[in-house]
């Protein structure tokens, strides 16, 4: 009998398992404390147009922005293979760390003044902005880490039909993080850019092994 197929799915159990494990206390630790450290930064950066300012607030895009959280947990689910899993999660911890730099270098303004008391919506965004100081802006990791799980997705999935669904999700996505007024356009540009920068430097080194 053959048991490569079983000696396959441990191996991917066990990497879904410590790398996720890993890379979940990892990258909530430096986020985390980097903007906790940020808050009480005396010089702040507002790197934005005036114009956004007057961009509304749409409070149901919550829902799309949270839905993040289902991207990251649904690429688990595709990749098979326990090198791949550990390539995308090291990838997430690397994009963590330069982020971090860049954030207690240049910690971050937001030009929208936050609002608690959205009916219907308090207690989501209540825990948001408890959670969440307004700091860690640029690159925004919300961005960094959509690209490249659905970029993780495309890798290994063929269906086209699929993947334009994920550039949908990412769009959206983007699109979420202004209008739930969380981050300005300069924090997607840079979060995609890097998103590519690890994507090539990072993720691609790994796979090539």
């Amino acid at each position: 009998m053959n048991n490569a197929p079983s000696r396959l799915n441990n191996e991917r159990l066990k990497a879904m398992i410590f790398w996720g494990g890993l890379c979940v206390l990892f990258c909530l630790t430096v986020y985390l404390g980097s903007n906790e450290i940020a808050s009480h930064m005396e010089r702040h950066y507002g790197m934005f147009f005036e114009f956004e300012k007057d961009i509304p607030m749409i409070p149901w895009m919550i829902y799309i922005y949270t839905s993040f959280h289902l991207l990251l947990i649904l690429n688990f689910f595709i990749i098979k293979d326990p090198i791949v899993i550990k390539a995308f999660t090291i990838s997430l911890m690397s994009s963590s760390f330069i982020a971090t730099i860049v954030f207690l270098s240049f910690p971050g303004e937001l030009g929208f003044s936050r609002v608690d008391s959205i009916s219907g919506y308090e207690s989501m965004y209540l825990f948001l902005h408890k959670m969440d100081h307004p700091h860690n802006l640029y690159p925004s990791l919300h961005i960094t880490f959509s690209v490249l799980t659905a970029f993780a997705m495309f890798d290994q999935t063929k269906n086209k039909w699929f993947h334009g669904f994920l550039v949908l999700w990412v769009t959206l996505i983007c699109c979420s993080v202004v209008l739930v007024h969380q981050h300005h356009l300069f924090d997607i540009l840079t979060g995609i850019v890097l998103s590519f920068f690890v994507i090539k430097y990072i993720y691609r080194k790994i796979l090539a092994g």
